[in-house]
């Protein structure tokens, strides 16, 4: 109802709504919110759309037929969505977002527009004229498209609370004066085109908006992608309802037309950067990381521990060293699906007893690394005593089969203040490792520089 409201206040005289929200808002619930799309869902949208029209003077006709109009672009939208089984859940995912506009400008809008001309221009106290049906057809098809672009990527992007916590909490603190930039060159080019008016006002934000597509995320470019749509949109038909109304009609379809194509460009340029953003980081992951047990490989290991290394100056740096006992002979006993089981236990218990900054690798068959910063030798022991208790006591689950019990044995060095070398500091703590296999296993030692 209140979306209405803003629909029918912001409708010039004799004529359809400047702006008329209510539609995309709808399609946006019913979509995020499937649970409400039911009976009473549908009832209460029903009776918002005719209070709306009722309070403000229509005739109880002319009501029922925009009622009719506007159900009918969130109805016919949706049976489309469900009939193609499109996965709008994934509307920031690969051509998702294009194929639900495509169903909403096509279906949902076209077949709304087509009911309405058809049956408002004949309702007593109607604003729509029966001669120039082609025109309203026009009209409110580019309009109602137009609502899908500002309103609809706003609704289906709208972070969860948990979203919202995490950029107010931590990325909102990132962000730098470069960082706004992007969004300085929009409000410029939104105040152009209150100043320099004309079809070519459409072009101003354009570059700005690609410039905003590749920077911000898509929540905010949805934000900045609807206010400089309906800024623009408002500048522009103000300009030529001042004119006359001829020169209204005239370029009001091919207004909103350009204005689709300045909202719809970002969007999908945003979607696109985001995409690869997320393959590249997936691709980086999976370069840098044991596929098996999702601890840092090799490589990445010693990239990452000779930075850590670097940037330590005094803080002392321990190094510690794990070899699943008896690992081989339990390959080959129970096979290697089990012993695949038993690797990924070992690391998601092993995980339970780090901190966030801690590296955590596996550079051999049965073989773990852990390298802790700021930790002493007396720390380093009590937390590699705690991983060996911990792998004593959790019993690896095996589906129809008992389960199996692991132990490793540890090895712990601290870095020798004099010799920086990260191999250096993981071979002494192989070698303590050692020692500690080859007196009976399941225990911790200490191998230091003092």
């Amino acid at each position: 109802m209140l979306t209405c409201l803003m629909g029918i206040l912001s409708r010039p005289a004799n004529l359809l709504a400047f702006f008329w929200p209510a539609n995309a808002v709808l399609l946006g619930i019913f979509l995020r919110l499937p649970q409400l799309n039911n009976t009473g869902g549908w009832l209460g949208a029903f009776s918002g759309y005719i209070l709306a029209d009722l309070i403000t003077g229509n005739s109880l006709v002319l009501t029922l037929f925009l009622t009719v109009s506007n159900i009918i672009t969130v109805s016919v939208s949706l049976f489309f969505i469900y009939l193609t089984r499109l996965n709008y859940r994934n509307y920031n995912k690969g051509f998702t977002f294009l194929y639900l506009f495509s169903i909403c400008a096509l279906a949902g809008c076209f077949a709304s527009a087509l009911f309405a001309v058809n049956t408002i221009p004949y309702a007593p106290n109607t604003f729509m004229s029966p001669d120039r049906k082609w025109i309203d057809f026009g009209m409110w098809w580019t309009g109602e498209i137009i609502n899908c672009i500002t309103i609809l990527p706003l609704i289906l992007a709208f972070p969860a609370r948990a979203e919202f916590h995490h950029f107010f909490t931590k990325d909102l603190p990132k962000i730098s004066f470069v960082h706004l930039l992007p969004l300085f060159a929009i409000i410029i080019s939104v105040i152009f085109t209150h100043i320099f008016f004309g079809p070519g006002a459409l072009l101003y934000p354009l570059a700005a908006m690609i410039w905003a597509a590749l920077t911000y995320r898509l929540f905010s470019l949805t934000i900045v992608n609807s206010i400089v749509c309906l800024v623009t949109y408002h500048s522009l038909t103000s300009f030529y309802l001042s004119e006359s109304s001829d020169a209204y009609f005239s370029t009001a379809i091919s207004v909103r037309i350009g204005l689709c194509m300045l909202g719809l460009a970002p969007l999908v340029l945003a979607i696109i950067s985001s995409n690869r953003q997320e393959l590249y980081q997936r691709v980086l992951y999976m370069a840098n990381h044991d596929s098996l047990t999702q601890a840092m490989n090799r490589h990445s290991f010693f990239e990452q521990g000779e930075k850590l290394i670097k940037n330590s100056k005094s803080q002392p740096l321990t190094a510690i060293m794990m070899d699943i006992d008896h690992f081989k002979k339990m390959n080959d006993q129970y096979g290697h699906h089990t012993g695949d089981l038993v690797l990924q236990n070992f690391a998601d218990q092993v995980r339970t007893c780090l901190r966030s900054e801690d590296l955590f690798a596996r550079i051999g068959g049965e073989e773990f690394i852990i390298l802790l910063s700021c930790t002493e030798e007396y720390q380093a022991h009590q937390i590699a005593e705690r991983i060996r208790q911990v792998i004593e006591s959790t019993p690896v689950h095996q589906q129809g089969k008992p389960d199996i019990y692991i132990t490793v044995s540890i090895g712990v060095a601290k870095q020798n203040p004099d010799d920086p070398v990260l191999q250096h500091l993981v071979n002494t703590a192989d070698q303590a490792l050692y020692q500690a296999k080859s007196q009976g296993r399941n225990q911790v030692m200490i191998a230091s520089f003092h």
